[in-house]
């Protein structure tokens, strides 16, 4: 019997499937890859567009800085740009700013509306892009004053003894003229030098003098800050134990600027005085500044700028020697007693500072303020006068000389000029005969007999009389 075989069962691929397989994964791939392509392309879109956007931000911030800077500049009536300002153009595109400048909750305040636009291309009529600020701006002061400061040359003259000051303060550099002269002081900074081959920041003749007391108990040395070198030895540029003196040191820092314009205290609340220049001149003494009204009518012709005509004889206000209370801060367009010196008398009710801002110069033969006055600061902004040439050397806006047997004797008044400053053999009070001295440059010549020694009062408050006033950011917000 024969044994049947079975047949194997054979299953046939179907011809074509691998190529659709392969067709199958193109179409996949290429879906991919245009998915990819598309995503990419949107990412790359967005990241251009993002790129414009920070480059928006970036022209407004352009636009808010050069608006600081113009404040800076000194025109603080600036109120932005008439018309876009162009940042940078490329044939792509073109980025522009524009700033609109408003005041703020006071007059130390400004706020900076920047607009920001970027045109894509650079021919588009209108932005792509946009983007706005808002940036508040504030009048400060990174520094303040000292009892003797110079933004340029503090010369001590052959005939002063003795100067005593608890702080001083200069760019240039100190001359002390006489071996007998002594600066006696608690610090004392110079930023510069003068000309000689010793690259002097203190040179001269005189002598340092480490004072007999401190205003800090703490401290028992006089510190020497100096960006050159110590001329004067002892002690040199050497440390002993009575000065502690750090020369030839590279992070001293300089005064910008002294200019404190009267709007950082007289805001528009403050009106034109009833009486005028007349507050001045006339009635018996002691007279009140202002005369009637309220306190804050204390311009005196206005708020402008420049010597007023009207004031006095042809801008030319002569104080005599009465007695003035001062009830506010004051602004004077009109020299103080430029044609002949006056000896007056100031007082302070109040202890707060009272600032008289004077849109010229001052003379005076001597000064005094009254016995428990407030503290009282005097800033001249008046150009130097030919007429003090031959006694002052590098200036005197501010002029303080000598009239028989008068004396100098006011520590509650503080003067500080833009100009020079020269006190020109003056006779002081027993100590302390004033609260501070500041200027461009100051000469001091004293007169040289007992008791005539210049005296600064080391409590005045010098602490709250600003220096490099600036505007500066002080918010941020994106609109």
């Amino acid at each position: 019997m024969k044994r049947s075989h079975a047949t194997p069962f054979i299953i046939k691929q179907p011809r074509g499937s691998i190529l659709v397989t392969i067709l199958v994964l193109m179409m996949f791939s290429t879906s991919l890859l245009l998915g990819l392509d598309i995503l990419a392309n949107a990412n790359l879109y967005r990241a251009r567009g993002r790129i414009f956007v920070l480059q928006a931000q970036y022209s407004a911030e352009s636009g808010a800085d050069a608006a600081i800077a113009t404040l800076n500049s000194g025109n603080t009536t600036y109120a932005g740009t008439t018309s876009d300002v162009q940042v940078l153009s490329t044939s792509n595109y073109k980025a522009t700013y524009s700033t609109a400048v408003s005041a703020g909750s006071s007059d130390k305040q400004r706020i900076i509306i920047a607009t920001g636009k970027v045109y894509t291309p650079a021919s588009a009529a209108t932005p792509t892009y946009t983007r706005k600020i808002r940036v508040t701006t504030e009048r400060s002061s990174t520094e303040t004053a000292s009892s003797v400061l110079s933004r340029n040359i503090i010369e001590i003259a052959s005939g002063v003894k003795n100067l005593y000051a608890r702080d001083v303060y200069t760019n240039g550099f100190i001359d002390m003229a006489k071996n007998t002269t002594n600066l006696v002081a608690e610090n004392i900074t110079v930023a510069g030098k003068n000309t000689g081959a010793g690259n002097c920041s203190i040179g001269g003749s005189g002598n340092l003098v480490k004072p007999s007391s401190f205003s800090n108990p703490a401290q028992t040395k006089t510190n020497l800050m100096l960006a050159y070198n110590n001329c004067l030895s002892p002690p040199g540029n050497t440390s002993n134990s009575d000065f502690n003196v750090s020369p030839n040191n590279t992070n001293v820092s300089t005064v910008q600027s002294t200019y404190i314009p009267w709007s950082q205290y007289m805001d528009s609340s403050y009106q034109n005085a009833p009486g005028g220049c007349a507050d001045w001149t006339s009635g018996t003494s002691p007279r009140d500044i202002p005369s009637t009204g309220n306190t804050k009518k204390t311009h005196y012709p206005n708020s402008s700028s420049n010597i007023a005509t009207t004031c006095g004889t042809n801008g030319d206000l002569n104080l005599g020697s009465i007695t003035y209370v001062l009830h506010d801060n004051i602004h004077i367009r009109a020299n103080l007693c430029a044609a002949s010196g006056c000896t007056p008398t100031f007082t302070n009710p109040s202890s707060s500072i009272v600032y008289v801002f004077v849109e010229g110069t001052i003379n005076f033969t001597s000064v005094t303020t009254t016995s428990g006055s407030g503290p009282i600061v005097f800033i001249a902004y008046g150009a130097d006068p030919a007429s003090k040439a031959g006694s002052c050397p590098y200036g005197g806006s501010i002029y303080i000389g000598q009239q028989g047997n008068s004396s100098v004797n006011a520590p509650a008044a503080y003067f500080l000029a833009t100009n020079g400053l020269c006190i020109d053999g003056t006779k002081f009070s027993v100590s302390p005969a004033l609260g501070g001295i500041g200027g461009k440059n100051i000469y001091v010549a004293s007169n040289p007999s007992t008791p005539r020694d210049l005296a600064l009062d080391p409590n005045f408050p010098v602490s709250a009389i600003p220096v490099d006033l600036s505007w500066r950011e002080s918010g941020y917000e994106r609109l």
